[in-house]
């Protein structure tokens, strides 16, 4: 059963993390998709869900990256055909984002949500 609140689309951007409260360097990542209160991140390393975890993700408005702070809620380790190294998929909910970069964040999710609402729309 769909649990989600929120549409998700898809946002494959750049994107780094860590762990809160580590004193690990940020990691890279690639985002997979959005929706307006959780992201999926694609990485090398598997973390147990409840971990929180800082992200810096850019979106595609040539602006400094947006800072979120959100709870990995699920994983799942991914290999797809040619691929020699594992990726770990990770669902974060959102926990904490600071007004400004809030602000942008659901100014870019509604705008997605507008594009794919005109695509579907445009061919009824």
């Amino acid at each position: 059963m769909e649990r989600r609140r929120y549409p998700r689309f898809e946002l494959k951007v750049n994107a780094k993390y860590d762990i809160v409260n580590s004193k690990e360097l940020s990691l890279s990542s690639r985002t997979v998709n959005i929706s307006a209160e959780g992201i999926c991140f694609e990485c090398d390393k598997a973390l147990k869900p409840g971990i929180l975890v800082n992200l810096e993700v850019s979106l595609d408005d040539k602006s400094a990256p947006v800072k979120l702070i959100g709870e990995i809620k699920w994983s799942q380790e991914i290999k797809a055909p040619g691929m020699t190294n594992k990726k770990i998929l990770h669902g974060v909910k959102l926990v904490s984002v600071q007004e400004s970069d809030e602000n942008r964040f659901l100014k870019y999710y509604c705008d997605r949500m507008v594009e794919k609402l005109s695509h579907y729309l445009d061919k009824m």
